[in-house]
């Protein structure tokens, strides 16, 4: 959590006090969850499930919510959360932290 925590005050220029979420949009059809943080003092107090409950609310008229948990044992706690898993789907990524300066 520390190294996530030190990319995200140098990309928002604040302290990640008790959470912090990224979901991106094409405005009508599709929305996608990128991450869903917590500050580790306040883990365990169902702050992420009310994140993902306001996401879900904010985004109830889109056609699909998706997101890539960055650990497969992250998957169950969406599932309590309606979300299921898509067929065929598959997480891929570059990571360059080392070009991050």
């Amino acid at each position: 959590m520390a190294k996530y925590q030190k990319k995200l005050e140098e990309d928002i220029r604040c302290p990640l006090e008790y959470g912090l979420t990224r979901v991106l949009d094409d405005i009508e059809m599709l929305a996608q969850v990128h991450y869903v943080l917590v500050n580790p003092d306040y883990q365990g107090m169902g702050i992420v499930g009310k994140m993902i409950e306001y996401i879900k609310e904010k985004y109830k008229d889109f056609m699909y919510i998706e997101g890539m948990p960055e650990d497969k044992n992250n998957v169950p706690f969406y599932q309590k959360h309606g979300f299921s898993l898509m067929e065929n789907g598959a997480a891929i990524q570059i990571c360059n932290y080392d070009n991050v300066h």
